[in-house]
């Protein structure tokens, strides 16, 4: 069933196996001088690489500088906790700023008050105003009178 693997003779077996050789050694040698003349054509990149680098060091300077500020440091919770503290400094600013002003305006109501109270009422104030008009109609009246009589 398996076949015999025809045999054939050593020397034809050598010169095939060093024709091969020969050939791949040619192709080989073909390669190494097309990749050395590609070589020789490839244009020099180190001007533009020595740029780039040189970009790259400038752009690490200033992200170290932005870096260095404090508002990189901060994180939405301390930035949460500074507002909160924030805010309750100016609630309290506002609180007792809101003190002093009803402090004041009770303190100027007091006075106001006291103000109204030493002075007559309206009312009385009124009715005063009314017996002394009376009073000096009554006394303008006698004394007109006083003076008729004493003139006849």
């Amino acid at each position: 069933m398996t076949q015999k693997p025809v045999r054939t003779p050593p020397a034809a077996d050598a010169a095939k196996a060093f024709e091969e050789l020969r050939h791949e050694i040619s192709l080989q040698r073909t390669a190494i001088q097309g990749l050395t003349s590609a070589k020789e054509k490839l244009p020099d990149y180190l001007p533009t690489l020595r740029d780039i680098a040189s970009r790259l060091g400038q752009m690490e300077e200033h992200i170290k500088s932005i870096d260095g500020k404090p508002a990189m440091q901060l994180t939405p919770r301390t930035i949460a906790m500074e507002i909160h503290e924030a805010l309750m400094s100016f609630r309290a600013d506002d609180s007792k700023t809101l003190g002093e002003a009803r402090d004041t305006l009770a303190r100027t109501l007091g006075r106001v008050e006291g103000m109204i109270k030493q002075r007559r009422s309206t009312d009385e104030q009124n009715w005063w105003v009314t017996w002394a008009g009376t009073g000096g109609l009554l006394c303008g009246a006698f004394l007109a009178l006083v003076g008729v009589v004493l003139s006849t």
